[in-house]
């Protein structure tokens, strides 16, 4: 018989919301399987090759319950050696199969002065109920910079786990993409350390949530190194009875003297049932810092609704119209070939309002 697994996961940096319940989630899970139906199309000097083990001095977003979860599971190494500089991303498509718990993953490592560009797509390679987990985990060297794409589209039925995790050394740069639209339930984490003096972590974070789907997102930027610099930006669509809860959290830890970091959410809500749960999180273990943070939730400008009405736009065509705005200002950060996927998503989808 197969073992169902309880896990613990998307962790705050502190339990601070205990009378919420939401300083964590759990997950039951079967044991997984090995993985996705992968592709790679390496760019410039980047090489994908199979690796075994973990990398266990870099954490995630979700924690270490999947960590000890997925550590069976081989597992992709997307390296860049020193010095190299990739002029346009390279391709990594997981595409996952119904039916069980399947999991991937992923390690990218950033050689000192490289600049490492790595589009991602999660998806479904056909429709039907099972749990998709895929981990990340990213090492940039001294200067490096990386910059990570990445879209998830898994079939509605589905459970998705995407997990991301970075260790930035001195004058290293994460630079994060991401894109949130499928899956019934999504478990997404993230979490930036920022060990190296003068590094640096964005987060340009997208969301649609039609009726019946769940979000619950993590994401920790963890400042360790002097003038260690963050901004997360997250922009979401919530329709009929989604539910959302996004928490981000900036860690000022001892020793991080003149960091800065700042977070900022923008969420537009569709439906009278949707759920929206936020939680801006700064903790500061170090006097000279600066730490901002701010959200904007609302619904659809009764007058912006009346304009388009007037000009023959019907109330239901106009909410389809701005929500598909805000995901198309996202998708035009993304590399064509994710454009791409998210234009395909939206005509199938973008209807669901």
């Amino acid at each position: 018989m197969t073992q169902t697994n309880t896990i613990t996961i998307n962790p705050l940096p502190s339990k601070t919301w205990n009378w919420l319940k939401m300083n964590a989630s759990t997950v039951e899970l079967r044991e997984p399987e090995q993985g996705a139906q992968t592709e790679f199309a390496p760019a410039g000097a980047l090489t994908f090759q199979d690796i075994a083990g973990n990398w266990p001095d870099v954490e995630t977003g979700m924690g270490s319950d999947l960590d000890r979860f997925l550590e069976p599971i081989p597992g992709t190494l997307a390296d860049l050696a020193a010095g190299e500089t990739m002029a346009s991303p390279a391709l990594a498509v997981f595409r996952f199969a119904p039916g069980a718990t399947r999991g991937s993953r992923l390690l990218i490592h950033a050689g000192a002065g490289s600049t490492l560009a790595l589009a991602v797509l999660c998806g479904s390679s056909a429709p039907g109920a099972g749990a998709a987990a895929l981990q990340i985990k990213i090492k940039a060297e001294a200067n490096a910079t990386v910059r990570l794409y990445l879209l998830q589209t898994l079939d509605d039925a589905a459970t998705g786990l995407i997990d991301v995790g970075a260790v930035c050394g001195e004058g290293a740069a994460f630079e994060l993409t991401r894109m949130e639209l499928g899956a019934g339930r999504l478990y997404a984490g993230c979490l930036a350390d920022l060990a190296g003096k003068g590094s640096g972590f964005t987060a340009q974070v997208g969301y649609f949530a039609r009726a019946g789907q769940r979000l619950d997102m993590n994401y920790v930027a963890r400042h360790r190194g002097k003038r260690t610099t963050c901004r997360m930006d997250s922009t979401g669509v919530l329709a009929g009875d989604a539910f959302k809860l996004f928490r981000g959290s900036i860690d000022f830890l001892p020793g991080c003297a003149g960091a800065k970091g700042e977070e900022q959410e923008d969420v537009l809500l569709l439906g009278e049932e949707v759920t929206n749960q936020t939680i801006p999180l700064i903790l500061c273990g170090e006097e000279d810092v600066e730490g901002n943070h701010g959200a904007t939730i609302g619904r659809l400008d009764e007058r912006m609704l009346f304009y388009l009405a007037s000009r023959g736009i019907p109330a239901q065509q106009a909410r389809r119209l701005l929500a598909h705005a805000r995901v198309d200002a996202l998708a035009q950060r993304l590399p064509q070939a994710l454009a791409e996927e998210v234009r395909h998503f939206m005509e199938e989808h973008g209807n669901e309002l």
